[in-house]
């Protein structure tokens, strides 16, 4: 779902990753950032034979990106080394790094999780049937496996769940029209009488989100939701079973949506980068007081979950973040809050 995003961060990233060549923490977590979805970078051939290691100062201006590789495939790295500069800066949406650096050593690889019993066939079933009108195959499969990983772990039957149907698909152009408003189940920062209304469809293991809500909302509120202008939505799109189970601990927050959400985001790096991602972001949870394993097994918050997802299929979203603008998609608008603020003086009222 990110790849479709690189381009349009292009000058929020940029301003977010000047100086990172450094050696303070914003240059480590942008190498963080690159291991955490490496293999989606550069594909698995080359994520299982290559490590991102450090961004490094060249001479004059020019940026070096150093990998650890294993030794028998140092020269074919090497050969690859264009392909390799052109995805990470596809990546960050701007010319990040200038080339390469190799560096021969043994790679660090994430320990295989234990494989978990499956549940019986008729709890797997009904589990199916539950995200059955999800559209997107492989959020789909990501959602049949978290409730399967549920129902496994707590030892709990699909019944005690508490209702996982979804909500029936909204085809209509009436409800896709209403899915451009503030709905009653929607987490809304700023004044109810706003005239200006933002939905923003994310997940929370998407570093471009991460980036908008730590560079950009804060801004836009400053600027738009406290005076009254803006009521602000979030919508979640999860991106795979970790987004997820990050989204239901974020529902599990209630009124404290918003205090959860900046603590997901915040530790973004710290539990994607764990040797166990899911379980890793329920600690984080349970060390901040905001949620736990129990709120994995609320049918309810699934619902929301899924309602969110099947509400951005309708209105055609593909990647996150995507940002609605008084019921016009608008993506991830390039320029970050000055992008923002020129369609607010264009079409805000």
């Amino acid at each position: 779902m990110r790849e479709n995003g690189f381009r349009a961060i292009g000058g929020l990233a940029q301003r977010l990753t000047s100086g990172l060549t450094g050696k303070g923490g914003k240059g480590r977590s942008s190498v963080m950032r690159l291991r955490v979805d490496w293999r989606a970078i550069v594909g698995d051939e080359l994520a299982r034979v290559t490590q991102p290691d450090a961004l490094l100062a060249g001479r004059g201006a020019a940026k070096l990106l150093r990998l650890k590789v294993e030794s028998a495939m140092a020269l074919e790295i090497q050969h690859r080394g264009e392909q390799i500069v052109e995805r990470v800066n596809a990546y960050f949406g701007h010319r990040m790094v200038d080339e390469i650096r190799l560096v021969q050593g043994t790679l660090a690889h994430k320990p295989v999780p234990p494989v978990l019993p499956k549940p019986d066939p008729r709890t797997l079933q009904q589990i199916e049937s539950r995200a059955a009108e999800v559209q997107d195959p492989e959020l789909r499969a990501a959602l049949v496996r978290l409730g399967a990983r549920v129902a496994t772990r707590r030892g709990v039957m699909i019944g005690a769940l508490g209702g996982l149907a979804a909500p029936k698909a909204l085809r209509a152009q009436e409800d896709v029209d209403k899915l451009l408003t503030v709905l009653p189940t929607d987490h809304a920062m700023g004044k109810a009488d706003a005239p200006n209304v933002i939905i923003d469809y994310f997940s929370l293991t998407c570093p471009h989100c991460a980036n908008f809500h730590a560079a950009v909302l804060p801004l836009l509120k400053g600027t738009w939701i406290d005076n009254g202008k803006v009521r602000f939505v979030y919508r979640h799109y999860p991106s795979d079973s970790t987004a997820t189970r990050a989204s239901l601990l974020a529902e599990c927050g209630g009124a404290k949506f918003f205090e959860t959400i900046d603590v997901l985001f915040k530790t973004q790096v710290e539990w994607m980068t764990a040797a166990n991602p899911e379980d890793e972001v329920v600690k984080v949870m349970e060390r901040e007081g905001l949620g736990g394993p129990q709120c994995l097994a609320d049918g309810r918050l699934f619902d929301k979950v899924v309602g969110d997802v099947q509400s951005g299929q309708a209105l055609g979203v593909k990647f996150t973040p995507t940002l609605f603008i008084n019921e016009q998609k608008y993506g991830n608008p390039e320029g970050g809050i000055l992008g923002i603020d020129a369609i607010l003086r264009q079409v805000g009222r």
